[in-house]
């Protein structure tokens, strides 16, 4: 049977990026996705796909292996219903989701007891495929597609069902026969298939940067890998999210210690390629447009740091959103020069033809003049992606296997290599089970008309489109980061950056790695503030290492030298300008200590009052002491306000309040004492002075009385 023209009209060449995935919780799939029950009873029949002939050729038979359940096998029996090939992408989804398409080439059906047992401990199904190609004996289970010779090649939906005696309850789910007959000199459709490695509990709200993986997604993350490393002949794009690599590093586990390796070995042999975009998943056209294209830069620049060791490549950029054509232009400017985008992100319509597939690399402005080429993601390979992790892994698989052969069939005879693109949602929750992978990796080894290749592979092999230029289209500007608490923390965390020593730069990357956390595009508004708050909280915890101490300071005399001691409990040395400042001091002179350096080219200042001393001092000790020499200007208690703060001003490290008890007296005050008591003894000598004669007159007049009565 024939298609119709239009399905399969010419198409420009193009290459298929498929599958951004990354490990996380599973996610619920349909019953009839593979997994199906018609009732919870303990004998109700289930059926289940636990593996199939990927493809067929001419006189190859195709082989079912069935899970069946508990039930009594002679009770059962399996119905097989084959449908005429499929034409359009739509059609293929819509039998996804179980609705009939086309008409029926073949069905019968087979009572299971008759059926050879598996080996899994379910049931096989072993069909002879009669086609015009290479016709097949008849027989119970022959199936015939109905085509003529040459032109037999294509998908034909499956329908297998299972059902009790007397039809009282009955397990259904549709895979697919391919067939696959290609011309001699036919193009395969390339196809990359990028993987994710990611653990939630690295990038969730508010984690603490160096807080350990829990063992379960550890476990994850080993047997994914332990999958590729199986399959390392078969070309895979490896795109490890560098916050979860940090993460397994702070994991003192020796499952975590061999998820590293095996991860470092991925990019250094094999057929592998890693992949480095950004530190977390973030929204580039939400950071560009909010103002925020450093932090853009520091996302990929310390993805590549930690990633360094696996070689990764640093060309491709695979966007979870749309770009414009300033975000284009910033992430060329950070060294990707192509572009991995979901079809919302461009404009104009481009495809290979009427009805098919957007099947080509093409070439986007990001202005100015310049462009980059970009692949389109496709929303129908996602789709078949949904289902990877739920309770029917294999038909899951055999759904991908079976739509990449539809995208080849849409134009066999391509002279150039095609195919489409997709991106499974977001990269972070979505999980890639191992059993998936196994069947995908294993089928794509040998697939006679998909080609697996690497997405720099991909982007060198497929000859892009040079006409017309697409445009990028403009974001909503409806970004979810807190975009001032963001840049007021880059702000703290530069300022804090410029105080510390080299002694401090891993504490300094700590702190960064905890913001770059805070961009995450997946997390929500609140979220994004929570982990925020986790930035800010860590940020103190090390200013809380740094203190100044309030003891009281007496003061006896006009003048004398002040301690002021900065205690540091922290590992690393830090520097900054210390600051004295008062209302009732003068700072007559520098600064001179005891031991040490310091503090370095001091100043004074004086302003409506109030005296400063500044300099700028290096916090290398335990405990630091300046002694600063001071005059208080009156006596009693007042109060000095001492602070360290960063080198660029924008941080205080830290900062107290010092109490003076002056005792001293001032020198005006002393000369006016002085005047006085000066006055005061030269009134008391003269008053002594003037009162001698006068006693001495009285005393001789009364001895002079008595002697003339004793006469």
């Amino acid at each position: 049977m024939g298609r119709p023209a239009s399905a399969f009209a010419p198409a420009a060449a193009a290459g298929l990026v498929c599958a951004v995935l990354a490990l996380g919780p599973a996610r619920p799939v349909q019953a009839a996705a593979g997994a199906a029950s018609a009732s919870t009873g303990r004998n109700a029949p289930t059926l289940e796909l636990l593996s199939q002939t990927p493809w067929v050729g001419p006189g190859q038979p195709m082989t079912l292996h069935l899970g069946v359940g508990s039930a009594p096998r002679a009770s059962l029996t399996v119905g097989l219903t084959l449908f005429q090939h499929l034409t359009t992408r739509s059609g293929f989804a819509d039998t996804e989701n179980g609705t009939e398409v086309g008409q029926v080439q073949w069905s019968t059906s087979v009572g299971v007891a008759a059926l050879p047992a598996d080996p899994q401990g379910g049931v096989d199904v072993v069909m002879p495929v009669s086609s015009g190609d290479a016709p097949a004996p008849p027989g119970p289970l022959t199936a015939n597609l109905g085509c003529s010779l040459g032109n037999c090649g294509g998908v034909y939906p499956l329908r297998v069902d299972l059902a009790s005696a007397g039809g009282a309850s009955r397990a259904v789910f549709t895979t697919y026969l391919v067939y696959a007959s290609p011309p001699t000199a036919t193009q395969k459709l390339r196809f990359s298939f990028v993987v994710g490695v990611a653990a939630p509990a690295a990038t969730a709200a508010g984690v603490p940067v160096g807080a350990p993986l829990p063992a379960d997604q550890t476990d994850g993350l080993s047997s994914v890998l332990s999958v590729l490393a199986a399959h390392g002949t078969t070309p895979v794009t490896v795109a490890p999210q560098p916050a979860t690599v940090r993460a397994l590093g702070a994991t003192p586990t020796p499952k975590a210690r061999s998820v590293l390796a095996a991860l470092g070995s991925l990019g250094t042999g094999g057929g592998h390629e890693v992949l480095a975009t950004s530190y977390v998943p973030v929204d580039a056209a939400g950071l560009v447009d909010s103002g925020l294209g450093g932090e853009l830069a520091d996302q990929v620049r310390r993805a590549q740091q930690v990633l360094g060791a696996m070689r990764p490549s640093t060309d491709t950029w695979l966007a979870a959103g749309p770009v414009d054509g300033g975000t284009v232009s910033q992430l060329a400017g950070l060294g990707f020069r192509q572009l991995v985008v979901p079809p919302s992100a461009v404009g104009q319509a481009f495809g290979g033809g009427p009805g098919l597939t957007v099947s080509r690399p093409f070439p986007l402005g990001a202005g100015r003049g310049q462009t980059v080429p970009v692949v389109e993601t496709d929303s129908g390979l996602a789709g078949d992606l949904a289902g990877d992790s739920g309770p029917a892994p294999a038909l899951a698989a055999y759904r991908l296997l079976a739509d990449l052969a539809l995208l080849y069939y849409e134009e066999p005879n391509a002279s150039v290599p095609r195919g489409a693109v997709a991106l499974a949602g977001d990269p972070t929750t979505t999980a890639p089970g191992p059993a998936f992978l196994s069947i995908v990796l294993d089928a794509l080894a040998t697939d006679p008309v998909v080609a697996p290749v690497t997405l720099d592979g991909l982007f060198g092999a497929v000859p892009a489109a040079t006409s017309p230029v697409r445009r990028a289209v403009a974001t909503s500007g409806t970004t979810t980061l807190p975009v001032r608490q963001l840049r007021a923390a880059r702000a703290r965390l530069s300022a804090f950056a410029s105080a510390t020593g080299p002694g401090g730069s891993a504490v300094v990357r700590q702190l960064g790695d905890q913001l770059l956390l805070a961009e995450n595009g997946a997390l929500r508004a609140g979220q994004a503030q929570g982990a925020l708050a986790a930035f800010d909280a860590a940020l103190k915890g090390q200013l809380s290492t740094l203190s100044i101490r309030t003891d009281t300071i007496r003061l006896t005399s006009t003048a004398a030298k002040v301690p002021i001691t900065v205690v540091k409990q922290s590992g690393y040395a830090l520097s900054g300008t210390l600051e004295v400042s008062g209302d009732k001091v003068v700072f007559p002179r520098g600064a001179s200590q005891a031991t040490g350096t310091v503090c370095r080219e001091p100043t004074v200042t004086s302003t409506a009052g109030r005296s400063s001393f500044a300099c700028l001092a290096s916090i290398a000790y335990p405990t630091n002491t300046v002694y600063i020499d001071m005059r208080a200007r009156a006596t009693g208690d007042f109060r000095l306000t001492v602070s360290l703060t960063s080198p660029t001003g924008h941080l205080v490290l830290a900062s107290s309040d010092i109490t003076v008890h002056s005792m001293s007296t001032s020198l005006v005050a002393v000369g006016l004492s002085v005047a006085a008591g000066a006055v005061l003894l030269v009134w008391w000598g003269r008053t002594l002075w003037r009162r001698r004669p006068a006693q001495g007159a009285h005393a001789r007049g009364r001895s002079e009385g008595g002697a003339g009565r004793n006469r």
